[in-house]
């Protein structure tokens, strides 16, 4: 019984903990990126030591792939930063109408903040699925052979970029403040951590509404033609739209192998899957 209790509470706690100490932190004043850093440090740690604890899969556990995809978020991570700071330098050029809602309280200006940021990550990533060079580039998230709470971020460096930045942008071009942006760029970073996690835990109705780790996980199945439902990264109201949400009793005992199926050889190292996208012998020897 514990174990259940805490199976289903332990999403709903992280989600609201999480933001809960970013708002506080955004509206004490305290330097954002700080806040925003030490928030996702923290809350990655927690989920890490929980995984150890309840894995959802035993063989996971295993760190082949940490020191790779610890690569991927730190480099990430610092795109959306310069992003960021290359938006505001060109407010200073620019005046950008300031159609922002500031009016509105603190969460509820981060809530719109990130349903625009999330609605461009859907629809990028489901047009990764369709169109080859797009795949090319999205396929190192794929090429994952475990799920774990750091691959979240596994993304090309320019995928990433095609992802992230029409709702960066919007969202700072009608005059979103920073602070509220950041919220929003942290809050989506956690919930990454527990859509990937290999933590098992169970989150009831919530999966209607959020992308959680029982969906995004059938989204990661090897077979290709399995994985092309389930792309939200925070809400699920996209993939209802597009009729590609996905929930089945299955998908808790027939997951089967992640990673990509038609590619067997998928290149471990950082170098060779930043050319990936543009090496035909890269991708040759891949497909053998």
């Amino acid at each position: 019984m514990l174990k259940k209790i805490f199976q289903y509470s332990i999403y709903p706690i992280v989600m609201l903990l999480a933001a809960t100490l970013l708002i506080y932190g955004m509206q004490q004043g305290y330097n954002y990126y700080l806040v925003s850093i030490a928030t996702i440090t923290v809350f990655g740690f927690i989920i890490l030591l929980l995984e150890r604890q309840l894995p959802y899969e035993k063989k996971w556990l295993n760190n082949w792939d940490w020191n790779l995809d610890f690569i991927y978020y730190i480099i990430n991570y610092n795109i959306k930063l310069l992003a960021q700071l290359q938006v505001l330098w060109l407010a200073t050029i620019f005046d950008f109408p300031e159609i922002s809602p500031t009016q509105l309280p603190f969460w509820l200006q981060v809530i719109i903040s990130l349903t625009i940021i999330d609605f461009f990550l859907f629809y990028v990533h489901k047009i990764s699925h369709k169109y080859l060079f797009l795949w090319d580039l999205h396929s190192i998230h794929h090429s994952s052979e475990r799920l774990y709470f750091l691959n979240g971020e596994k993304r090309h460096a320019l995928h990433q970029i095609l992802e992230g930045a029409p709702g960066i942008i919007l969202c700072l071009v009608i005059g979103t403040p920073h602070t509220v942006l950041i919220t929003a760029l942290s809050l989506l970073a956690i919930n990454m951590f527990m859509q990937h996690t290999n933590l098992d835990y169970k989150a009831g109705i919530l999966k209607k509404f959020f992308c959680v780790a029982e969906l995004h996980r059938w989204h990661h199945k090897a077979d290709f033609h399995d994985a092309q439902v389930n792309f939200g990264a925070w809400l699920t109201v996209w993939d209802y739209m597009f009729g590609t949400a996905y929930d089945n009793p299955k998908m808790a005992t027939e997951l089967g192998a992640i990673g990509i199926k038609e590619e067997p050889n998928y290149p471990k190292k950082y170098l060779k899957q930043f050319l990936y996208p543009f090496s035909k012998n890269i991708k040759d020897k891949s497909r053998k």
